[in-house]
């Protein structure tokens, strides 16, 4: 892939910057006339770039109802770093029981798988996704980096299927269990409670059990992630 503007954008910008523009107006004329050609790049290259050359998504199970999607079965609007080029303004999905990106060409048509192993990182919402493997001692897969300081947390997003044929039909759901790891020094711990975080981080044992008592934190299936998350920004707040 080239990295160089298409000859007819650099002919189109010249030809803008140059339709006699008054010295006052040209640097903003100029920002403009930039951004436009920029963005006519983007969307020239998007029809022709890898992202969109993966095989077909195929859907899950069409008898579980639950989605398999994170956070929401709708396609959203992100950016995603494929093969260690940018995208921006993707329709993406990302199911995680496959741990799967989906995404859909400008031109519509069916959702497409993209390799897992050229994404570096994706965006989708409010959320950023990195890239791991399996050499650091954590299961190989994306995950969501909650925290991103002198510490991180992260979460690794997972639905699992739970079937059910004790009453002679198929009946199944997509059951969440994720898992959330601190990263430091380097290395990915797995933490599930209070006392596996506060390990972590032994010369400010007591003051952050104060601040835990404090806020009222809990570790329970559904405030940990928060918990988790509020313990490591405080040590890095006063580390």
């Amino acid at each position: 892939m080239r990295h160089v503007l298409p000859g007819f954008l650099i002919l189109i910008f010249l030809q803008t910057a140059a339709n006699g523009q008054t010295p006052a107006s040209d640097t903003l004329f100029l920002q403009a006339a930039k951004k436009q050609t920029l963005a006519l790049y983007e969307q020239a290259m998007y029809r022709q770039e890898q992202v969109y050359a993966g095989n077909e998504y195929i859907p899950q199970d069409h008898r579980i109802k639950i989605h398999p999607f994170y956070p929401t079965d709708s396609l959203q609007a992100g950016s995603i770093t494929y093969n260690g080029i940018p995208y921006h303004d993707v329709a993406m999905l990302y199911d995680i029981v496959r741990d799967e990106v989906a995404v859909r060409p400008p031109e519509g048509g069916y959702q497409i798988q993209v390799r897992n192993s050229k994404i570096s990182r994706f965006l989708l919402g409010a959320h950023q996704f990195i890239r791991l493997d399996s050499t650091l001692g954590l299961p190989a897969g994306f995950y969501e980096l909650l925290h991103d300081g002198s510490v991180q947390v992260l979460a690794h997003r997972k639905k699992i299927i739970h079937e059910d044929v004790s009453s002679g039909a198929y009946k199944a759901d997509y059951l969440p269990k994720d898992h959330f790891y601190i990263r430091r020094d380097g290395i990915y711990h797995e933490v599930k409670n209070k006392g596996s975080v506060l390990l972590l981080f032994p010369e400010q044992s007591k003051v952050l059990r104060k601040y835990l008592r404090a806020n009222k934190l809990k570790f329970n299936d559904a405030l940990r992630e928060d918990a988790i998350t509020k313990v490591v920004q405080q040590y890095d707040a006063g580390h």
